[in-house]
This record gives C-alpha cells, sequence and structure tokens, in this order.
C-alpha cells in the first residue's frame, strides 16, 4: 500500500483528488502489480479510520476480513491494521434453559454464549429467583470456553427465574416453568362391579392443603368426579363404586405460584 501527498497526485495530474489530500484526508493506492489482479483500482480516499482498504473485494487479492481489513466501517477489529484502527466491540450475553417445562425434581440446564471483545475465560455469574422469593441471588460461577459458551445445571422443585452477568454485561431472563411430581396409584387394576375401589396419590413438591381434581374420561372428554384435598403429607385418597367397562383416570393439579399446571399419568381400570 502507498500513501500518496497532495503534492505527488499533482504531479502525476490527479488534481481533483491532490485538492481532498490537501484539505488532510489520507490517500491510499493500492499496489498495481503486473500478472496480478488488481486489488483495488485507482487510489482510494481513506475517509475514516475504519474506512475499508478494498470497498469492493477481489477473488485472489483482497478478502476484506476483519484480520486484514475492515469489512464495512462498523465492524470492529481487535487488532489494528492498516485498513482499521483498533475499537473495543461490544458484549453480550444470551442466555436459555431446557427442559422446558421441566418437571420437580429435574436437573435444568441454563447455557448461553458470550459474544464481542475477549469472550474466553470470562466469570459469569448465575442469578436466580425461585417462586415465593421477591428478588434475585447470585447462586454459582463459572467461566466461559473457548467459544464464548457458559453451562449451569440446577435441580429444580418450583417455577423458577435466572439470569447471567459478566462484568456489566447482563443477559435478559429466562423463566423456567416447573411442573410438579405427580403419583396415581390404584388399588388393583381388575375390579368387580359395584365395589369400591380406592384411588390415591401424592404431589411434589408439597401442595398440602389444596385440592387437587380428579379426572374420569368419558367418551372423548375428561370430567372431573372429585376434588380431594391434599393432607398434611401432601397425599390423598378417595374411594369410588364403577360400572362394568374400562375406566381411565388422571390427576389435574392447576397451576399455581409455585408450579404450572400438572397432568398425571392415566391409570387403566378394568371392571367385570
Amino acid at each position: 500500500m502507498v500513501v500518496l501527498s497532495a503534492a505527488m497526485l499533482a504531479v502525476l495530474g490527479l488534481s481533483a483528488i491532490a485538492g481532498s489530500a490537501a484539505a488532510g484526508r489520507m490517500l491510499v493506492a493500492c499496489p498495481q502489480v503486473s500478472g496480478l489482479v488488481p486489488c483495488c483500482g485507482p487510489p482510494v480516499a481513506q475517509l475514516s479510520a475504519t474506512q475499508p482498504c478494498c470497498p469492493v473485494p477481489v477473488a485472489g487479492c483482497c478478502t476484506a476480513t476483519a484480520s486484514d481489513c475492515c469489512a464495512t466501517p462498523t465492524d470492529c477489529c481487535t487488532t489494528p491494521t492498516d485498513c482499521c484502527t483498533a475499537t473495543t466491540c461490544a458484549q453480550a450475553l444470551t442466555i436459555g434453559a431446557t427442559p422446558d417445562p421441566a418437571v420437580a425434581g429435574d436437573a435444568a440446564t441454563i447455557s448461553g454464549t458470550l459474544t464481542g471483545g475477549t469472550i474466553a475465560a470470562q466469570p459469569v455469574a448465575l442469578w436466580q429467583e425461585l417462586a415465593g422469593q421477591t428478588a434475585f441471588s447470585q447462586v454459582a460461577e463459572t467461566k466461559t470456553d473457548s467459544s464464548g459458551g457458559f453451562r449451569f445445571v440446577r435441580t429444580v422443585q418450583t417455577n423458577a427465574h435466572w439470569y447471567a452477568m459478566t462484568g456489566t454485561v447482563t443477559s435478559p431472563d429466562v423463566d423456567e416453568p416447573v411442573s410438579a411430581a405427580v403419583a396415581l396409584h390404584t388399588s388393583r387394576f381388575r375390579h368387580r362391579a359395584g365395589a369400591k375401589l380406592t384411588l390415591s396419590g401424592s404431589i411434589t413438591p408439597s401442595h398440602a392443603g389444596e385440592r387437587v381434581a380428579l379426572q374420569q374420561l368419558r367418551g372423548r372428554r375428561w370430567v372431573t368426579i372429585a376434588r380431594p384435598r391434599l393432607g398434611a403429607n401432601s397425599r390423598f385418597a378417595i374411594a369410588e363404586r364403577l360400572a362394568p367397562t374400562v375406566e381411565r383416570f388422571r390427576i389435574v393439579l392447576a397451576a399455581d405460584a409455585r408450579n404450572a399446571r400438572t397432568v398425571s399419568a392415566v391409570v387403566a381400570v378394568s371392571v367385570s
């Protein structure tokens, strides 16, 4: 690359361009070598520190990448070049959680990526707010890998909210709905018509004192047939008389501040 002064351009007869040089703007001439594809053609004025050397990349000559030239005036280059002044790239943090939703007792994975500037081996803190809490608190810390990625694993019981932070950079919040673990049992899977069948179950985490809906499949619709209240141990039991058929039951826990709406697995009973 050759930098031309106003006097040199005047001698070459490039009076119009010489005027620009005289006004204080640096002029750049890319090399013209016999047998090679010209990089930039005629001399090109460098209007700012981040103005590309090669406005239009030419195959086999100029790639206009951040390692040699800024591709656009807004690109940030970590290493200064003839075309680019080193700048600090803006950083950002992404975040996400899986599975979504989770079930009480699951190990939830919270992960994301740091982008911009130096991204490897950067400290990342995880902040958490659980159902019933009114503020976030820091619960874990890790460092980014060579690609800027980070990962936390947390066992969940109730709905959770998280965000990540490195330095002054904060990710968006991520919400993790958590379903309760609902178990439904029957005293027997083959039953005599007219006799009472006991259906029992439990909810984790504890929802003691709340009611659940015991539902029976009738045709294509689930119909609530009872609303037992959970005892102090978050369990329930209820007896039903059944007609001859195959009956299917399930338990539904309504959504509340701690857990998402939860539906148990279906229990089928053969009645004869």
